[in-house]
Formats: structure tokens, sequence, C-alpha cells
């Protein structure tokens, strides 16, 4: 037997296994029947000649050799993952097909020009919406390659980011609420929050900051989406606190919005590229060269025309980088 005698396939779905916590998990992520999955497992025990799972006790337990092909194992799977995609590449001068996910604000707004100005890196491109911790998901179960989504990212060995962008959190009343807005308090006497969906980070992140303030806001109106939530204060329902970029997704509506700045402590959000390490390494360089290009020429100067106050707390790209704002 060659010793370098290793089924990827079988590999992967090995990975799966213990990733996902056991063989029916592993079938549904990849798609495949349970058997297969048990076929390709004893396929890679009979090759190696080694036990990998501990079969005696519920759930099955990795054993020492197992846990040795795991930790191997990924590594192994991303190194050869990239190698298909440089190879490819290098025959096509493009990926076969790129799948993004963008939290919503981003894709509506800088998405279009994004895809536009790298339209020639993939044959087919998917672009993915939707909630924060669902994009995270997708990543780590690959059905992403990419991730342009909210929030800091905590530091991983197979996981690399890069911010994008910081904005500030504003306020957004409508357009005939004509009073000095001095607290949130005062405000919150005249019309009611209109909430973002606390299943979102933008609503965690909203809430952690009124209850800093000890402003305990009903629940009445609350929404999954920003271009939602802000249609709702533009027709005088409520107020919101938002950020520009989630503005600009909504920009048909400015006109029935008074956009001001937040009463009390300030707060931002970041939107991070996120990628598997040793993955996709010079188009994550482009990407970052892009947003940073497209946020400046096209997204700067519209915030300028209704919130100028806001740019002191913009930052685009991070520290180091050459177009860093």
């Amino acid at each position: 037997m060659s010793h370098l005698d290793l089924d990827l396939r079988a590999l992967d779905i090995f990975v799966a296994v213990v990733e996902s916590g056991g063989m029916t998990a592993a079938a549904q992520r990849k798609g495949v029947t349970q058997s297969a999955v048990s076929q390709a497992v004893s396929g890679l025990e009979k090759r190696m000649n080694v036990s990998l799972m501990d079969r005696g006790v519920r759930p099955p337990a990795l054993t020492p050799a197992g846990k040795m092909l795991f930790d191997r194992a990924r590594n192994l799977l991303d190194t050869a993952r990239e190698t298909s995609f440089l190879v490819r590449a290098q025959q096509q001068q493009s990926l076969p097909r790129l799948n993004v996910g963008m939290v919503d604000s981003y894709g509506t707004t800088v998405g279009p020009y994004l895809v536009q100005s790298l339209t020639d890196e993939a044959l087919e491109w998917s672009i993915w919406s939707g909630l924060t911790k669902l994009h995270f998901k997708r990543l780590f179960t690959r059905e992403v390659d990419i991730v342009i989504t909210e929030g800091q990212v905590d530091t991983e060995e197979q996981i690399l980011s890069h911010r994008l962008l910081q904005e500030p959190f504003v306020l957004a009343v409508p357009a005939g609420y004509d009073k000095p807005i001095e607290t949130l308090h005062d405000l919150m006497e005249d019309y009611p929050l209109i909430r973002h969906s606390s299943r979102s980070l933008t609503g965690l992140n909203i809430e952690s900051h009124l209850r800093r303030l000890g402003i305990r806001a009903s629940r009445r109106f609350e929404f999954d989406t920003g271009d939602t939530t802000l249609a709702m204060v533009s027709v005088g329902i409520g107020w919101a606190i938002t950020t520009p970029l989630c503005l600009l997704q909504a920009k048909g509506r400015l006109d029935s919005i008074r956009v001001a700045p937040l009463p009390g402590p300030s707060f931002t959000r970041s939107l991070m590229l996120v990628t598997r390490r040793h993955e996709l390494e010079s188009l994550q360089r482009k990407i970052v060269q892009e947003s940073n290009s497209i946020l400046k020429e096209h997204y700067l100067p519209e915030i300028e025309s209704f919130a100028p106050w806001a740019l002191k707390h913009f930052k685009i790209g991070q520290e180091g980088d050459p177009a860093y704002y």
C-alpha cells in the first residue's frame, strides 16, 4: 500500500463527521446518504489499517489515530482546494464559481460595483444575503467562499479577517419631526423605537447600547432588514438607530427622513471581509482595494450630502492598508 493513498473526498467526509458531530449530520451537510458517509470513513480506516472512530461509545469518539488525522486533514484539504483553484485559474484566468455572503446594506450598495469590477474573477457568481450568524455558518460548511459581514471576528487558525469599513450609528426620525433631539428619552415620549431584529448583530448592538444608557424601549415594531426599518420611519411610524450605509440602502426614502447625530455616547459598527486561511489570498487583496475605492468614490460624497458630521467617525480599510482613510 502506498503511504500517499489518501482519498481526499473520503477525508473531507471524515472531517465533516467530526465537525458536525455524527454521520447523520455529516450526510445532511454533504448532501449524501448516511451509508456513503459510513463507507467513506470505513474506507479510510481500511487503507491506513487503523481505527479512526471508537464505535464502542455513543456518540462515537475519535481514537488517538483519528484525532491526529483530523488535526492534519483540515490543512491538507485547504491546501488541496487552494491548489485546485490556482490550477483552474491558470487555465481559465478565472474561478469556476464564487459564492459570496454579504450583509444586506453592503450587498445592495457597494456590492453591485464590487461585482462589476471583479466580474472576470469567476465564471459564475452567487451572492448570499441574510443574518450574520448564517454567513459564518456557511463559511465553515463551505457553502460560501468569502463573507462580507458585520462585527469583529475572533482570530482563529483557519480564518482571516480584514476590516473594510467602520461607520457610526446615527439617528433616523421622520422628516416632519423638527424638535431639538437632546436625549433619546425625550424622543421616546413622541415616537416609538423601530427596532432592528434582535436576531441580527445590528439589533443586538443597538440593544446593548440602549441598556448602557438605561433605556428600555418597547418591542412593538421590530424588523429583519434595514430598508424595512427605515421605510417605517419614512412614513412617520417611529424613529430608528441605523448607519449611513443602511440609509444609502434606502436612499429613495431619504427625503422623508431626518438624519441626526445620536445624542449621548457614540458607537460604531465594522464590516469585515472574512475568508478561510490559505484560500483566495490574491482575490482577498483585490476585494479590499476595490472596496476602498468604491466607498471613497461613490459613497463618501453621498453621505456628506445628508450627514457631513458623520464623516469624522468613518474609517475605510484598516491601519496598514495603502489606501487607509
